[in-house]
């Protein structure tokens, strides 16, 4: 299955469709490339799990398997607002925190500094490219909160 029909799947085909025009807007805005080309450079790079295109709020990314927690002492970061091209706001997240002490507790490989943002009351700006690390765990856009709104996958009464 591609990318792209995962995110389909997770999020609907409109809400993934908005998140890659805006996308798209932004190329053409940024580098003045045709709409067709801007189109297909985007697709293709979300089709790839690139977290340049696929970062937006509300997601929650998880550590890769195959990355250690030396090299992303975060087990989840919650994106709580992209604020550039190349940043994101974010809080950490351990929902396992009692069952891994490398993200918690006196084992903590966090930095002091970062160790205080993983009580998920304050948040950290971070290049987007720390992404790579970490795959998409959930997405919840905020128009899913709108009570008018159909999740996909959510059963109706």
């Amino acid at each position: 299955m591609s990318t792209l029909t995962a995110l389909t799947d997770l999020i609907g085909p409109q809400a993934l469709g908005d998140h890659l025009t805006a996308a798209v807007d932004d190329l053409t805005a940024r580098h003045r490339i045709p709409r067709p080309d801007a189109y297909r450079q985007i697709t293709d790079r979300a089709d790839d799990g690139d977290p340049a295109i696929l970062a937006a709020t509300g997601q929650t990314w998880i550590r890769r398997a195959d990355v250690s927690a030396e090299e992303a002492p975060a087990k989840r970061l919650v994106i709580l607002e992209r604020t550039t091209f190349d940043g994101i706001f974010v809080l950490y997240r351990d929902l396992e925190a009692a069952a891994d002490d490398t993200d918690d507790g006196p084992h903590c490989r966090l930095t002091p500094a970062d160790a205080a943002l993983n009580d998920g009351r304050r948040g950290a700006d971070l290049p987007v490219a720390v992404l790579d690390l970490y795959e998409l765990e959930s997405w919840y856009p905020p128009e899913f909160l709108l009570p008018t709104v159909h999740r996909p996958g959510a059963q109706t009464s």
